[in-house]
């Protein structure tokens, strides 16, 4: 039975994908698995499922037309596949596995109200640890900063050449599992409840800013996000977000976090 969804969205980067797929088979819960790939952009969506075919015959493959984004497009093959998975993991495919049983390790001994966990993830060109992203819910003014920040073009530089100045160190000690208010975007697993109650707001982040949609959902139900520090992911950082140019990058967090800013910190 296969009872954990991956879902991943591909923006004409067929070849990663396809490892990923072979890091997936490797899982020591690999039957308990079900691959669900979103083609938001492929050169040719029928060789791609041949090849796919080939590797992970289970894997499902969805082309919606166009560019859904990125959790709204991981979603899309969660809809389309028509099945009640336990967990839903919606994450990039530039990661690899620190341990082979990382799917059993990550979901065990899980209390019912978490309804979103996520690894340790270390970025592999500089050792920083992305998670957790945020432990406390932010104010309402750190939230209103940040919608101006991405407001307008020379602001949204402004606010990123300031973010680079700033060193990012290497995480010391010891990291110990920890409910957190959001967890990074690059590798999170959701519970089936909270899938369901993301299905309906999805739509409205095309890109960034799901980090926090994803807490306010999990916030507004009174259920919890959990940091397991105990299993890991490495995060290769590909060059398919970094071909995006500002200007669009710009246009996508200003929608984000307008749309944040009115539904969930209004009041």
């Amino acid at each position: 039975m296969k009872d954990i969804a991956v879902a991943v969205a591909l923006y004409n980067n067929e070849k990663e994908v396809i490892e990923f797929a072979k890091g997936l088979l490797k899982q020591t819960a690999a039957d308990r698995i079900q691959l669900l790939v979103t083609c938001n952009a492929c050169k040719d969506v029928e060789a791609f499922k041949r090849d796919m075919a080939e590797v992970m015959p289970s894997a499902k493959v969805f082309d919606p037309g166009k560019n859904l984004g990125y959790l709204n497009g991981c979603l899309y093959g969660v809809k389309g596949s028509v099945s009640d998975y336990s967990w839903v993991m919606v994450s990039n495919t530039d990661i690899e596995f620190k341990e082979q049983d990382f799917f059993e390790r990550a979901v065990e001994n899980v209390s019912e109200d978490i309804w979103c966990i996520s690894p340790d993830i270390v970025l592999s060109a500089t050792g920083v640890h992305q998670n957790p992203f945020l432990k406390d819910r932010p104010s309402k003014k750190r939230v209103m900063i940040w919608k101006i920040a991405y407001s307008n073009y020379l602001f949204f530089r402004l606010y990123f050449k300031l973010s680079e100045l700033k060193p990012k160190k290497p995480q010391t000690g010891v990291l110990k599992d920890s409910t957190v208010y959001a967890v990074h975007g690059s590798c999170f697993i959701l519970s089936r409840e909270c899938v369901k109650s993301l299905l309906p707001v999805c739509k409205k982040i095309f890109m960034y800013g799901e980090e926090l949609l994803v807490a306010e959902v999990i916030h507004k139900n009174k259920k919890k996000a959990l940091f397991k520090a105990s299993v890991g992911i490495v995060h290769n950082e590909n060059q398919v977000t970094g071909s995006i140019g500002m200007a669009r990058k710009q246009k996508w967090f200003k929608n984000s976090f307008n749309y944040l800013t009115e539904k969930f910190f209004k009041n």
